[in-house]
C-alpha cells in the first residue's frame, strides 16, 4: 500500500524513475548508491582536512576589523539592553554556581592574578589576552568550575577559536 502513495520517486543522482523498487529506495542501482556514498565520504574528509583554513580565515577577518567589531557590539548592547543585562546576568549567575564554597582566600588571590596577568599582556602585547577555563562553563558535555586550577591565560584569538568545546586527551 505505500508504495501507491510514493508514486513519481527518482534516483538522487540521475534523475530516472525508481516507483517499481522498494518504497524506501533512493537510488536506481547499488552503483549509483556507492557512488553518492563515496562522494559524502570525500566531502567529509575534506572538509575536516579545511576546518583549520576556515578557522584561521574566520580568525583573520575577525582581527582585521577588531576595533570596528568591538565598536559594533556596544552600540548593539546600547540599543538592547535588557537583552545584555540578561546576558551578562546569566553568565554571573553561572560563574557563581561553578565557584564552590571550599574556594580558599589564596586561590581566589590567585584568580585575580590571572585576570592581572591576562590585562597585562593585553596592554604590553596590543593584542587581547583572555582568561580561559580550560573545561568550559557552560560545556555541552562537561561543565568546569571556576577554580584557578581549570584556569589559564590564553591569547584571545585562540580562546576564540577553542568556543565552548572541552576535548579529552
Amino acid at each position: 500500500m505505500s508504495t501507491l502513495c510514493n508514486k513519481n520517486r527518482t534516483c538522487e543522482l540521475c534523475g530516472i524513475s525508481i516507483d517499481h523498487k522498494r518504497s524506501h529506495a533512493r537510488f536506481c542501482c547499488r552503483d549509483h548508491k556507492r557512488k553518492t556514498s563515496d562522494m559524502k565520504r570525500d566531502y567529509s574528509v575534506e572538509y575536516q582536512r579545511n576546518a583549520e583554513a576556515r578557522r584561521a580565515k574566520a580568525l583573520k577577518s575577525y582581527y582585521a576589523d577588531h576595533e570596528k567589531s568591538k565598536k559594533k557590539m556596544l552600540e548593539r548592547q546600547k540599543r538592547r539592553p535588557a537583552a545584555n543585562a540578561a546576558a551578562t546576568a546569566k553568565r554571573r549567575a553561572l560563574k557563581l554556581q561553578r565557584t564552590p564554597t571550599w574556594l580558599t582566600d589564596f586561590d581566589k588571590l590567585k584568580i585575580k592574578c590571572l585576570y592581572s596577568v591576562a590585562a597585562m599582556l593585553t596592554r604590553e602585547n596590543k593584542e587581547p589576552w583572555h582568561v580561559d577555563h580550560v573545561i568550559p562553563l557552560q560545556g555541552e558535555l562537561v561543565s568546569g568550575l571556576h577554580v584557578p586550577n581549570n584556569m589559564r591565560v590564553l591569547r584571545g584569538k585562540e580562546n576564540i577559536a577553542k568556543h565552548n568545546r572541552f576535548v579529552v586527551v
